[in-house]
Formats: C-alpha cells, sequence, structure tokens
C-alpha cells in the first residue's frame, strides 16, 4: 500500500507546475515540461502592477526570448508557445525564465522559475514561395518551399480566389527531416487551367492548423521578362548610394550560366575561344555577370571568381547565359569591410547584424568570400556538421559559399557557442557568411529569422573591402 501511495505522489509532482518564489511575493509559474508549437500559460503573481521583462535562458545562460509586459496586481497568465525570438524551435533540455518587475512607486521584484522543454509538436515552420506570380507559359517553374518542426508531417495547401472560395487543394506529406516542396503548375483537378487573376495561398500542418502560413499569388498567363542577354551595366552597388539606389541595383535582372545546379563551375576564357588556361572560374545560377560586351559569338563578362575570390574578367559563349529576375520581397547586403549583414524589405532596411566572412589561412585562397551579385537557392535542410562543429540554419547563394548559423558544440543537452560567437564582426569562417543566433541590439535579425524569411532567388549583395 505504502508502494503504491508513493508511485501516486511521484506521478502527481510530474504534473505540478515550476513554482519560484522570490522578494516580496513576486512568483512565477510553468508547467514541468513545455513542448514547441504548444500553448502553455505562465503565471506570474505580482505584488503590485508594473512592467515585467522576461528572459528565457538555457542551462548556458544564453538567452532565446525577451519578453516585456504589463501586469496587474496578483495574479497574471501570459499564453507562451514554447519558441524563441521569432518564433525559433529550442532545444529539448532544460531552461528558465528569470522575471524583473518594475512598479510604479520604483520597487524592483525578481523571480525565476526552471522547467524542461520536451521537444516540439508537429506543425509548418516555414512555407516560402519562390515567387508572388505563377506564369502558365511554364516560363519559370513555381513552387513552395516547405519544413516542418517533425516527420511525419502532412502539410494542407488551399488556394482560394478573391471571393474566399476554395479552388484547389493539396496535401503534402513531409518525410523527410531536410524538408520538401510542393511543386504546382497551374493545373486544377480534372486537368483544367486556372484562371489569371488573384489569389491567396495558404498553408498548415493537419496536425497543427493554429500556425499557418498565408501569401498572395497572382497568376499570370505570360511571363514579360525577357531572357535576351545585353549589355548590364553595373550589377554592384557603390559605397555611398541611398537605400533607394541599391534597392534599385538589386532589384535588377541578373545574366547567370544557364546550367542545373549552383555547386557547377563554369571557365572563363582570356579570349573568345576556348582556351587551356582559363583565367577563373564562375557558379551556375545564381551569380550575377556584368557583361561589358559581345565578339561574336561570346560575351565579354566580369565577376569574382569562386577559387579565390578575386575579380576576374573574360569570355564565355552567350548562349549558355540566361536572365533570372530577383524575388522582390527581400535584398541582402554583405559589408566584407564592416563585416556586417543588412536587410531590406520592399527597398527598406530594417536591421543591421555582425558577422563573419571568409579568412584566408596560408594558401588556402578559397576560403576568401567571393564578392558579386547573387540569388539565394532552394533549401537544403536545417544543419550541417564541419570541422567539428554544427551549423545551423544554411541558405545557399553562390556554389559552396552559405549564409548560415554561429558554429556550435553540444554541452549535454545545450548548444555551446562560446568558440565562434565572439568571433562576429571579424573574419573567421571558411568563405561562408556566420550570424548570430541571437537579436543584436534593435535589430530583429537573426539567422533563424533569415532561414525562415528569404525566399528562393533573393537577392544577396557581397560588398568587396
Amino acid at each position: 500500500m505504502c508502494r503504491k501511495l508513493l508511485s501516486l505522489l511521484l506521478a502527481l509532482l510530474l504534473f505540478l507546475p515550476a513554482f519560484a518564489c522570490s522578494e516580496a511575493g513576486l512568483a512565477v509559474r510553468l508547467p514541468e515540461t513545455v513542448r514547441g508549437y504548444t500553448p502553455c500559460e505562465i503565471r506570474i503573481s505580482a505584488p503590485a502592477a508594473g512592467e515585467a521583462e522576461l528572459r528565457l535562458y538555457d542551462a548556458l545562460d544564453s538567452c532565446w526570448l525577451t519578453r516585456r509586459e504589463m501586469l496587474s496586481g496578483g495574479e497574471n497568465r501570459l499564453v507562451w508557445d514554447g519558441l524563441g525570438e521569432n518564433a525559433e524551435r529550442l532545444f529539448a533540455g532544460p531552461y528558465r525564465f528569470d522575471a524583473v518587475l518594475r512598479t510604479g512607486d520604483g520597487q524592483e521584484y525578481t523571480a525565476s522559475a526552471k522547467f524542461e522543454i520536451s521537444g516540439t509538436t508537429p506543425a509548418l515552420v516555414y512555407a516560402l514561395p519562390s515567387s508572388n506570380t505563377l506564369y502558365l507559359d511554364g516560363s519559370e517553374r513555381w513552387f513552395t518551399e516547405m519544413y516542418t518542426s517533425y516527420v511525419p508531417c502532412a502539410v494542407v495547401t488551399e488556394i482560394r480566389d478573391e471571393t474566399g472560395g476554395t479552388v484547389w487543394t493539396k496535401e503534402t506529406e513531409i518525410t523527410v527531416e531536410d524538408g520538401g516542396a510542393l511543386h504546382w503548375a497551374g493545373k486544377l483537378s480534372g486537368g483544367k487551367r486556372i484562371a489569371a487573376g488573384s489569389y491567396t495561398v495558404s498553408c498548415r500542418s493537419r496536425q497543427n492548423p493554429d500556425y499557418e502560413y498565408t501569401f498572395p499569388l497572382s497568376v499570370e498567363e505570360t511571363n514579360p521578362l525577357s531572357r535576351e542577354v545585353k549589355e548590364t551595366g553595373p550589377v554592384m552597388p557603390e559605397r555611398g548610394m541611398d537605400d533607394e539606389e541599391i534597392w534599385e541595383i538589386m532589384m535588377r535582372p541578373s545574366v547567370v550560366i544557364n546550367e542545373n545546379g549552383s555547386n557547377k563551375r563554369i571557365d572563363l576564357y582570356p579570349g573568345p575561344k576556348v582556351s587551356n588556361r582559363p583565367v577563373g572560374t564562375l557558379c551556375c545560377a545564381t551569380q550575377a555577370l556584368e557583361v561589358l560586351g559581345f565578339e561574336g559569338a561570346w560575351a565579354h563578362v566580369t565577376a569574382w571568381s569562386h577559387t579565390n575570390g578575386q575579380k576576374i574578367e573574360g569570355y564565355i559563349q552567350a548562349k549558355r547565359l540566361t536572365v533570372l529576375a530577383p524575388n522582390p520581397a527581400y535584398g541582402v547586403l554583405v559589408d566584407k569591410r564592416d563585416q556586417t549583414l543588412t536587410v531590406f524589405e520592399n527597398g527598406k532596411r530594417i536591421g543591421t547584424v555582425p558577422v563573419s566572412t571568409g579568412k584566408q589561412v596560408g594558401h588556402e585562397m578559397y576560403r576568401e568570400t567571393p564578392a558579386g551579385a547573387f540569388l539565394t537557392d532552394v533549401r537544403f535542410g536545417a544543419s550541417f556538421a564541419q570541422d567539428g562543429f554544427r551549423y545551423e540554419y544554411p541558405i545557399r547563394y553562390d556554389g559552396g559559399n552559405i549564409i548560415h548559423g554561429v558554429g556550435f558544440t553540444r554541452e549535454g543537452r545545450v548548444r555551446d557557442y562560446s568558440a565562434n560567437l565572439p568571433l562576429l564582426g571579424q573574419k573567421a569562417s571558411h568563405g561562408c557568411v556566420r550570424v548570430s543566433p541571437f537579436l543584436t541590439g534593435d535589430s530583429p535579425i537573426n539567422i533563424y529569422w533569415l532561414w525562415t524569411h528569404l525566399p528562393y532567388h533573393t537577392r544577396v549583395v557581397i560588398l568587396e573591402e
């Protein structure tokens, strides 16, 4: 009988909320365990009304979330879904909320509550369309990249017309941890083609429909973008330009090498013929070339070489080139001199953060981050490992070069960034652009924000020193 009673008491304890009480009765309570994408309550008992600041820390004292709330005296209930800044998924493990309450009479009270995050429920993390325009002539493929917090996970996509009526629906099963994509050419059930017009697309997981992504979609008969390759003029902004000038250059169509696969390298020759001694190599599909002119069937171009980061000038067959338009939602400007990354949204800069670009070691010139104008490629997963570190949220923009998070190691169930985080603001990477997982100053940008917001073919400009 005693054993049964003891077992019952232990079971009840598992469901009791985490509790901490500090000065003059300020108390913070949470459930013992929390799951991401699942609402729970943070209960705060306040001795008086005032403004509270809550900070979420892991076991290594890294801050993953800051909330400021106006509280009344007595019991307060705040809803939290177990996510960090910018709705970031958090690793399972031990956490705590530290609370500071400042009342109107100048008093300050503190409290803290420990708890565990036990993982996430299945939910749609992002749905990023390749474009907000679908062309029925098939000149550009249209797709939506999707990532879910758990696999397998079914994602329901609905397309509605201007009256709100559903004209097409599709369920996509995401079965791999790297995510998936929905490809659509505008065909409805029965083989009919959707009519040109304005629509709304919504995507959500069937298991957790509260996390829905909605975006507009314009369906047009033909693509007005000309694929004819001409002289381009400058493809790079200059220091000293205002934001309007920078944005105008960012949004210009790109002349790129028309080859499948951004990892493929193409030689640039010193003259209008194939040579055994190329002047350098360029990447396919994502790197913008400045076209200086033509000699017969050859285009005279300039860009920065992927192999050593140096600016090169040479010739490539014009038939190997095509024209692509950047996604008009965002633009990214990386300044190698200042070691910063700035995000533009619809022409307005919304945040700047410190980064680490490539640092040459000895004769390893490939580690230099090449300057130039690029377009982001399709996503290829949520993380990768290199040289003993794991890097999260990679966004490929130039062959092997990627924008990604600062490398970390595992300290138990906690991410340890101490080796690489202090290097932000100076060259330190193998050629990629490293970004902090934490917010910096008043900027809303961290690497998770970039990963969940920047769609396919976002313009990325890397300024030379």
